[in-house]
């Protein structure tokens, strides 16, 4: 452990101490307030402006009109840890450790999560004087030494993990719910922030409002339930709505409209039921859980009144590991020591003439299996097998791909037309730069050069990691078996804490 880890670890009992900053009057600052509302499992073709004639957005909508709209936008990873890993350190999940999904209730994941000496956007921001707030689902490890306030966060309000995986609620590092009233949950959260708003309208502050839905189970408030026409899906989607407008409502009263950036998007796509059931991908192919295009394109939407030109639609390609340097661009804030990998895409939305992407080429990990580039319109999916692939994707996805596919995205967003035979200079020059990113970031069996440490607190903090949660128990009539538990410190044919006993 390094002397940083040491002093962040050694802030656990105590809490970490807010910067002081001094109270400037909104209009007279040059920082701006930062919100960005992450969204969990919505799909590319969930929002009214992105398609969905199922779900209504009309806040999102007029969000988008007032603002930008990216129609190439990805997250960088198709489930919930590395996806939030890599937007809140703008660096690919492979590089900062947190590459699998992690639950309270794996021996293998329970103790994991986001290593201490990573740097987060609100850590960028609490040093430039900002104010910070996280409200909504962390999953970026249960343990302390993962908790959102020792990594940038002034104030926590949320839950912890996936309902499934643990139910609680928490304020600070209190639980105030042993079980959340998940069907209060989005109208909870939005108050939460914009009770803070106001408290902070004086000071630069960044708020960053990750919703528990409409990632399973599901639940709406009276006022939503039954409403849309995608069922509790859409009711969820269309409260998310009605929580951005309260947001921008109340910077409209405040008077910090105009110096107010904000950013909405989704983690990874929709759960495959309803890719299928509400076309919740719109015309792309896949689901979460994959590396197909609606496993990870999302929609985007910055606003920015009086900074960013109404009514932008950007089809260059960026992602969310970009949040952090072009936040931090605006904000005067400094960059990470360590290495990262976002670029700074304000250009391509501050109304500057033929601005074109700093992103070149995007790797399609699934937990530590590369297995797929993109460059320009090109998208290669590369050999795999069922071995390779993370037990989350088994049966969702091609888990056996013995030659390379490639796609033109450009005239074939559903990845249908394999024309690598009739590209083969393209895909030798995608399976260099998949070769070059391994190297890098590593592949299944290996280690890349780049790759940083795995937070672990049984290894950061020993005397206080936490045991294994029980699994709720499942209604069987059969007597259910006993087994050998696993092994927390084994290791997988991988070496990577990534698979469950029933994949070895």
């Amino acid at each position: 452990m390094n002397r940083r880890d040491v002093l962040k670890a050694a802030g656990l009992a105590v809490g970490v101490a807010a910067i002081p900053t001094l109270a400037t009057p909104a209009e007279k600052r040059t920082q701006p307030n930062v919100i960005l509302i992450l969204a969990d499992d919505l799909g590319y073709g969930d929002l009214s402006c992105y398609g969905s004639k199922k779900i209504n957005t009309p806040r999102l909508d007029q969000m988008a009109k007032e603002g930008a709209r990216f129609t190439r936008f990805y997250a960088v990873a198709s489930i919930c840890s590395p996806s939030r890993a890599g937007l809140l350190t703008g660096s690919y999940p492979q590089r900062c450790g947190l590459y699998m999904g992690i639950s309270p209730q794996r021996a293998e994941h329970c103790n994991l999560g986001l290593h201490p000496s990573e740097t987060t956007i609100a850590e960028s921001l609490k040093a430039a004087g900002y104010a910070t707030l996280c409200v909504g689902k962390w999953h970026l490890g249960g343990d302390d030494v993962f908790h959102p306030m020792n990594h940038g966060f002034d104030e926590y309000f949320g839950m912890p993990f996936n309902y499934h995986h643990s139910p609680i609620l928490m304020r600070g590092r209190n639980v105030v719910a042993k079980k959340a009233d998940l069907s209060a949950l989005t109208q909870n959260y939005t108050k939460a922030v914009v009770e803070f708003i106001t408290r902070k309208k004086d000071v630069p502050f960044f708020i960053y409002l990750p919703h528990t839905f409409p990632h399973l189970p599901l639940a709406a408030s009276a006022k939503f339930k039954g409403k849309s026409k995608a069922g509790i899906y859409g009711d969820c989607i269309e409260e998310i709505d009605w929580s951005t407008g309260q947001i921008l409502d109340t910077l409209k009263t405040l008077g910090l409209d105009e110096n107010t950036i904000v950013i909405f998007t989704s983690d990874n796509g929709p759960a495959p039921q309803f890719a299928k059931q509400y076309q919740s991908a719109g015309p792309l192919k896949g689901s979460k859980y994959t590396s197909f295009e609606g496993g990870q394109r999302e929609p985007c939407i910055v606003r920015w009144s009086g900074k960013i030109p109404p009514g932008q639609t950007c089809s260059e390609l960026a992602c969310t590991m970009d949040f952090l340097p072009t936040i931090l661009g605006q904000a005067g804030g400094k960059l990470p020591k360590n290495e990262i990998d976002g670029k700074d895409i304000f250009p391509l939305i501050d109304g500057t003439a033929s601005a074109k992407s700093p992103r070149d080429v995007l790797y399609y990990y699934n937990c530590d299996n590369l297995q797929a580039v993109t460059r320009g319109h090109w998208k290669l999916h590369l050999p795999r097998t069922v071995e390779q692939c993370p037990f989350w994707q088994k049966t969702k996805g091609w888990t056996e791909l013995k030659t390379p596919k490639l796609f033109n995205l450009s005239t074939d967003v559903a990845e249908a037309n394999d024309v690598a035979a009739a590209n083969p200079e393209i895909v030798k020059e995608l399976l260099e730069l998949a070769q070059a990113g391994r190297e890098q970031f590593g592949d299944y069996g290996k280690r890349g050069s780049k790759q940083r440490a795995t937070g672990d607190a049984r290894i950061l903090t020993p005397d206080a990691a936490k045991p294994v949660a029980p699994k709720p128990p499942k209604k069987s009539k059969k007597p259910a078996k006993s087994k050998k538990p696993a092994n927390p410190n084994a290791k997988s044919k991988s070496n990577s804490p990534r698979r469950t006993p029933k994949n070895k």
